[in-house]
């Protein structure tokens, strides 16, 4: 009695296992295919990133599909297609030819046939002429904030093809030329390069073309020589305490990062900003997500111009780091510890300064 219990146990858990198994979102070849589209709809931008169809089999077995219709004023990325199963996406985008188009109102449609179906999505274009807009018309940089960005924006229709006519040799940017859609936005990065510049104020502009207008941008930047080295408590308008989320704010993207992992759980990111002469590092215990890491070591090395109270900075001869400071406490090889900065002395000049928590 007790083993045929068992046995009816057994069985019973075995057609549960089964059933569910037949219950599972898979590729089901019993089930006729059926063509669906994510939307009916669609306002073109002109962008083919964010005009798209996404073609699913809502059905089973295997969709054939292909476009029965469309406007000669449209491509698209892929035309027909076989054996799309259910668990399959296909992204049509769609390329609006705004050369064959004059300014205006346009709609049309894109029939799709198959063997699950067919289905209709609907066009609407509003074609106007592309209107370039700068979101800041005016930039304030120093040596702190020498990082920013423009924001171009479109604020007509089509294609709004802008390029940098003119900027000052010591601003650098990401790119030169693009392309902005309708009622979208292109954010272009740049940066000053203070180490071609010499101490002073200075004023230029950017000037901006377009086939949808031209405009200038005002640019200001005040490059000075600053006391911002703080023995234990940090410099560049860093402190240590502080997260890489901060530095990213103030000077954007790093030139190159990574980390070492001295532990099971610890990872050290070495964080480097060549043209600032700035090398943070930050101890967490996640190999990339560590923006709420703080800053536990900062490294400043050439181009890095700031200033102790004492006046001392990169450059500064042996002599006068012994003159501001007496006898360093300890000597390692080329370092020169001090209470609170380490100074690394070659050829009797410093070349880098160093700021370190303690416990890190």
């Amino acid at each position: 009695m007790k083993n045929r219990l068992i046995t009816i146990i057994v069985s019973a858990v075995a057609l549960l296992i089964a059933a569910c198994g037949d219950s599972g979102t898979g590729n089901d070849p019993e089930k006729s295919p059926a063509l669906s589209v994510n939307r009916n709809t669609i306002e073109l931008s002109g962008n083919p990133y964010g005009d798209r169809i996404l073609l699913t089999n809502s059905g089973g077995g295997q969709l054939q599909w292909y476009i029965d219709e469309k406007p000669d004023w449209i491509e698209l990325s892929n035309t027909n297609g076989l054996g799309v199963n259910s668990t399959d996406t296909v992204s049509i985008r769609i390329f609006t030819s705004f050369d064959q188009l004059d300014y205006g109102k346009y709609d049309g449609q894109i029939k799709i046939s198959s063997n699950g179906g067919q289905v209709t999505v609907f066009l609407n274009l509003d074609y106007k002429p592309p209107q370039l807009r700068i979101e800041n018309g005016i930039i304030n940089l120093d040596r702190h904030y020498r990082y920013s960005e423009l924001v171009i924006v479109n604020e007509g229709g089509g294609e709004l093809e802008w390029q940098i006519s003119y900027s000052p040799p010591w601003l650098q940017f990401a790119q030169d030329s693009g392309l902005v859609y309708k009622s979208q936005t292109d954010s272009l990065p740049f940066y000053a390069k203070l180490s071609e510049l010499d101490y002073g104020e200075y004023n230029d502009k950017v000037s901006i073309k377009s086939n949808g207008g031209e405009t200038e941008i005002n640019v200001y930047l005040t490059y000075v020589r600053e006391v911002e080295v703080f023995a234990g408590i940090g410099a560049a308008n860093v402190e240590l305490g502080d997260t890489f989320l901060m530095v990213k704010k103030l000077y954007g993207n790093p030139t190159s990062s990574g980390y070492v992992r001295p532990a099971d759980t610890l990872f050290i990111h070495n964080v480097k900003y060549d043209y600032i002469g700035l090398d943070v590092r930050i101890k967490n215990n996640s190999p990339i997500l560590f923006g709420n890491g703080q800053v536990g070591f900062i490294r400043l090395l050439d181009p890095y111009d700031g200033m102790t109270p004492e006046l001392i900075g990169l450059k500064s001869s042996a002599n006068d780091l012994i003159a501001a400071y007496g006898q360093p406490q300890q000597k390692r090889g080329s370092e020169w510890l001090y209470d609170g900065i380490t100074y690394v002395v070659k050829n009797n000049t410093v070349s880098e300064m160093i700021i370190q928590d303690p416990d890190f």
